[in-house]
């Protein structure tokens, strides 16, 4: 799973420590928002996030209304990210709100992010409310550098958007707001790094916080109809942190 901070998640170390191991093991850190504002604890965040060896990625929160905006934006966004000495390989995404959402969404998406390609930054995410695609603001497939796809659905078995790369699923975690992902693809995570994918001798998964039969297929490559049998479930059914799920 993927933490994604703002100004309102805490800094404290042991929130970080705390939430490792329960399968979150990289961080989202919000570092500027508009073409001026800049998260104030980011610093913080980065530090605590990387004492509990989480990798680290940057978000920008959108306000850009016009191309020339979203350029700017961008050039901001990157300053940041350079002044925290984050990689070019880290993850660059565009938090992309409903206040901006109109019939120019798309290019303005396309000028923010071709920005970034063009200094370096190809590793890149767009993260959006699943409204905007439901309401055709927001057509992910025509974007010109075809990002991964983080959609905001919260109080859902499963992301109501097909394709989905990651998913924001809950804005409170141990009672912290805390905006917190499923990392479908790996985006954001090392390949092969542990992400709650435990199998035991008996070929049994164990649960984590967060997940459900629908996810747990997905992750692991089994039809969820297959997956239900196995366990005489319906895709409704909870799912409770350290249940033994059977897999084969």
């Amino acid at each position: 799973m993927v933490a994604f901070c703002t100004e309102q998640t805490t800094t404290e170390q042991e929130y970080f420590y705390s939430i490792q191991p329960m399968g979150v093991n990289a961080c989202v850190v919000n570092l500027t928002v508009g073409r001026n504002e800049r998260n104030l604890l980011a610093e913080k965040q980065i530090e605590a996030a990387r004492k509990a060896e989480m990798l680290v990625h940057a978000s920008h929160i959108a306000r850009f209304t016009t191309p020339e905006e979203a350029r700017d934006e961008a050039k901001f966004f990157l300053a940041q990210t350079r002044a925290f000495n984050l990689p070019e390989n880290a993850v660059h995404t565009l938090i992309f709100t409903p206040t901006v959402a109109n019939k120019s969404a798309m290019e303005l998406i396309n000028f923010f992010q071709e920005t970034l390609y063009l200094n370096g930054y190809r590793n890149q995410d767009l993260c959006i409310m699943a409204k905007l695609i439901a309401n055709n603001i927001v057509r992910p497939a025509k974007l010109h550098l075809r990002p991964n796809l983080t959609v905001i659905d919260y109080n859902q078995l499963s992301p109501s958007v097909i394709g989905a790369g990651t998913w924001i699923f809950d804005n409170k975690y141990l009672d912290e707001r805390q905006f917190v992902a499923y990392d479908f693809m790996d985006f954001y995570t090392k390949p092969n790094q542990l992400r709650g994918r435990q199998l035991s001798l008996d070929t049994e998964y164990i649960a984590r916080a967060g997940d459900n039969y629908w996810m747990i297929a997905r992750q692991l490559g089994i039809e969820l109809a297959e997956l239900l049998l196995l366990n005489n479930a319906t895709s409704g059914d909870m799912v409770v942190p350290g249940q033994r799920i059977k897999i084969a």
